[in-house]
């Protein structure tokens, strides 16, 4: 992509502060794209700086190693939270301090922001104050992460209100905003009354996923992703029941979180618990692997504002079948790599993952070839060198904003249909 950057910017080497809530080992979307970008960035001589939470409750800063790059790492001290199984929060009246401190011993020319929340919120006011340009990028629905946290459904909807209060006030101090699909930018822009919030896909490199040869002689049905209620899996695991066994299909289930066991006896009561294989957490090797040998990827979640998992089962050729929810339908012309189906739907979903099973060789083939090339749209490098150009503008560009209204037009709740 050509870059927009004037002959009077510089075009060198950018100090970036990304600054992120979560960070692997956490294992979700947004941890992803962060640890992803951080990588890029760093790969292309950029000088890399992440803050997040310690996975312990005693920060620290030093240089991590994450696939052969040098990454500098500034990690707060934080707690976990009761009832999540990897959530980890900063305690508020620590995070401004720190932060600030880190900005003044960094200096950074941008600083990227991943969230409205806890270190996101910090950052972005710190480096408002401070002058620093700041590009912020949306991957939270305040909805989700309400239930998520295991608070009590009475609490939820007031929870969600103040999620969206708070992304107004990050956000409206961001000289850039994005989001990861035009689906998920609008949604945003309505949600707080936001306007130019800029769609970009947080990207997948191709180069880690081996597109399919042949069509799988083993149908593995493979999900990957939290395994928390907003996923829906549920929905899945009855239509793995309603799949005929002629069929010789089995579902690999890849990731943890709160509803695994849940699951479990889920798979035992509906009679399925011989055709599921809960993975947990497997190594980036391994998951390329079980992309390679899965016959469909199937995403049922109400709550995708893009979904990495997708985009790496269409970078290795993977026929998908996705939910007609939120951002997915972005992801996929329906009949060409996949198929969408009602959300709820469990003979939905048994019917189309029963029909790419079924496909002949040539058709399958056809679909997987139509799959790759879906997800060379998202390639990682495009991504990464439209970030730099975002982050080059960052200093001069000062998008017009809306402040937010209570009594403007909100999201309420999951998004069940399209946008």
């Amino acid at each position: 992509m050509t870059s927009t950057a004037s002959p009077e910017e510089p075009t060198g080497p950018l100090r970036v502060l990304i600054a992120t809530d979560t960070f692997p080992p956490d294992i979700n979307g947004a941890a992803r794209f962060a640890r992803d970008h951080a990588v890029r960035l760093a790969r292309r001589g950029h000088d890399v700086h992440v803050i997040a939470p310690s996975p312990t409750f005693s920060g620290h800063s030093g240089v991590t190693m994450i696939d052969e790059q040098l990454i500098r790492t500034h990690r707060l001290r934080s707690v976990k939270w009761p009832s999540h199984e990897w959530l980890r929060i900063a305690p508020p009246w620590e995070v401004r301090r720190r932060v600030g401190r880190i900005l003044d011993e960094v200096r950074p020319d941008v600083v990227h922001v991943q969230s409205f929340i806890g270190i996101g919120r910090g950052v972005a006011y710190e480096a408002h104050a401070r002058s620093v340009p700041i590009v912020a990028t949306n991957h939270v629905m305040p909805d989700n992460l309400a239930s998520v946290g295991g608070l009590p459904s009475r609490v939820v909807p007031a929870v969600t209100r103040r999620g969206w209060s708070l992304a107004a006030a990050v956000y409206s101090r961001a000289d850039i905003v994005t989001s990861p699909t035009p689906i998920a930018a609008d949604y945003l822009e309505r949600s707080i009354g936001l306007a130019s919030v800029t769609p970009i896909s947080c990207g997948v490199d191709l180069q880690r996923f081996t597109p399919k040869q042949t069509k799988p002689a083993h149908h593995s049905i493979l999900f990957v992703g939290r395994l928390d209620p907003e996923k829906n899996l549920p929905t899945l695991l009855r239509a793995i029941a309603l799949i005929d066994h002629d069929a010789d299909a089995h579902l690999d289930i890849v990731g943890g979180g709160s509803e695994r066991s849940v699951l479990e006896q889920l798979a035992v009561q509906i009679g399925v618990a011989d055709r599921v294989r809960f993975h947990g957490r497997v190594t980036d090797g391994r998951l390329a692997e079980l992309h390679h040998e899965a016959t469909v990827f199937v995403m049922p979640s109400t709550a995708e504002l893009q979904s990495i998992a997708t985009l790496e089962a269409l970078a290795s050729g993977t026929p998908v079948v996705l939910a007609d929810a939120m951002a997915l339908p972005h992801l996929v012309h329906n009949g060409v790599e996949g198929y969408l189906v009602p959300t709820y739907s469990a003979e939905e979903f048994a019917r189309r993952i029963g029909m790419i099973v079924s496909l002949r060789e040539g058709e399958y083939m056809t679909m997987s070839a139509h799959a790759v090339q879906r997800a060379a749209q998202h390639d990682a490098t495009t991504i990464v060198r439209r970030y730099e150009d975002l982050y080059r503008g960052a200093g001069t560009r000062r998008t017009a904003r809306t402040e937010y209204s209570p009594g403007r037009t909100e999201y309420r709740g999951r998004i069940d249909s399209r946008v």
